[in-house]
């Protein structure tokens, strides 16, 4: 309990600095803001995290997002798909759990003139498929389908006119399988 508290207060002061600077770069106008707004497969991209769910050991995470635009300017639409597994032996007696996750999140940048960087918060919803696989004597497999609700902020940084890197921390609320997870990654834009 005390490592989900500390996990959900680093991500609370992320978002709360990012928010602190969010006034000033929206009293700004950025150049290099995207004015064309409209949803489709803008790019793709994969990330790389380290993931630490609720009640169990620390491991690395997968994953693959897709670009699919704007809704209005600054809020992206980014479906993605996440994929953990961690697992633990004590003696001749191994254990294993595992999330598979698609997931809709909605990011707002924060746009900030004359730099490279844009900070983003956002928010969205995700079905995580989570297994759980023991073979001590008596133990039991179990899975579980569970609704979570996303929160993360993060910064984003063009490296080419069609490549980006991203860094980000995440909260997925899952009832009993609650997730922190540091991530990095890249997005591959289609230039049309």
């Amino acid at each position: 309990m005390k490592r989900t508290l500390l996990n959900l207060s680093a991500l609370l002061a992320a978002a709360s600095l990012m928010m602190l600077s969010a006034p000033m770069a929206l009293a700004q106008t950025s150049t290099n803001t995207q004015s064309n707004v409209g949803l489709g497969i803008k790019g793709l991209g994969a990330s790389l995290g380290f993931v630490d769910p609720e009640g169990g050991s620390s491991t690395l995470s997968l994953g693959l997002h897709v670009d699919a635009g704007t809704l209005v300017q600054n809020l992206h639409v980014v479906p993605y798909f996440q994929y953990w597994s961690v697992g633990a032996t004590v003696g001749a007696y191994e254990t294993d759990r595992s999330d598979v996750a698609f997931a809709m999140d909605l990011n707002y940048d924060f746009p900030i003139q004359g730099s490279r960087v844009t900070p983003y918060l956002g928010s969205g919803l995700g079905l995580h498929f989570l297994s759980a696989d023991a073979t001590a004597p008596g133990a039991t497999s179990s899975s579980d389908t569970k609704l979570g609700i996303d929160l993360q902020g993060g910064i984003r940084s063009p490296m080419m006119p069609n490549f980006s890197l991203y860094a980000q921390t995440r909260y997925a609320f899952i009832s009993d399988a609650g997730q922190f997870s540091i991530e990095g990654g890249f997005t591959y834009l289609f230039v049309y």
